[in-house]
């Protein structure tokens, strides 16, 4: 899959922005500017937009060199900052840097998770409730009232017991981060 490098060329001009080469950089701004490309309405778009650079913009960009040269340091520091901003964004959301595809297959997983934890949850609450029915032995309404019973006791009894097991693991992760924080203060105030 190609991906934009530092040197690629925007209407005929080399690109200089170093915020523009890192966003072309990611897999799916990458993956999306090659389908633009390859689309006819894609292409249409792209080639009015050239005739729009080239009949509006290119013959005024002499006029407007002077002034440019006040403020490009300016938009040099911009673009730097925004470019700091984008390796920031790159460190905190690693994701942004894979594939198009994992990102996609994410994305997806993602949002049908309340469904399939939704289908896993019925599918726990039937079984258990077909357990309960088998060992309450009977046919009758007593023994769906029993095993009703019983499912709800023993569904309530392992989401307990889940909880409790959560909540302890956070426990000590918790006294974890505390035990270090207190180490790093004693090795901070030692120095």
């Amino acid at each position: 899959m190609p991906h934009a490098e530092n040197g690629s060329m925007v209407n005929g001009e080399k690109n200089s922005s170093q915020f523009l080469a890192h966003v072309s950089s990611y897999p799916a701004v990458s993956d999306t500017k090659e389908a633009i490309e390859n689309n006819p309405y894609g292409k249409k778009g792209i080639l009015l937009a050239n005739e729009g650079y080239n009949k509006v913009v290119a013959p005024v960009l002499p006029y407007a060199q002077g002034p440019y040269g006040y403020v490009a340091p300016y938009v040099q520091k911009a673009d730097q900052l925004a470019d700091s901003g984008l390796t920031k964004v790159d460190d905190r959301f690693p994701i942004v840097k894979q594939d198009t595809e994992k990102i996609k297959n994410s994305i997806l997983e993602l949002a049908f998770m309340p469904l399939r934890m939704a289908s896993e949850g019925k599918d726990y609450v039937l079984s258990t409730y077909g357990n309960e029915y088998k060992k309450c032995g009977g046919n009758g309404y007593i023994a769906g009232g029993k095993a009703l019973i019983t499912t709800g006791l023993v569904v309530t009894s392992d989401s307990l017991s889940w909880l409790a097991d959560y909540l302890n693991q956070k426990k000590e992760e918790a006294k974890e981060t505390a035990k270090e924080k207190k180490d790093a203060a004693k090795e901070k105030t030692n120095n």
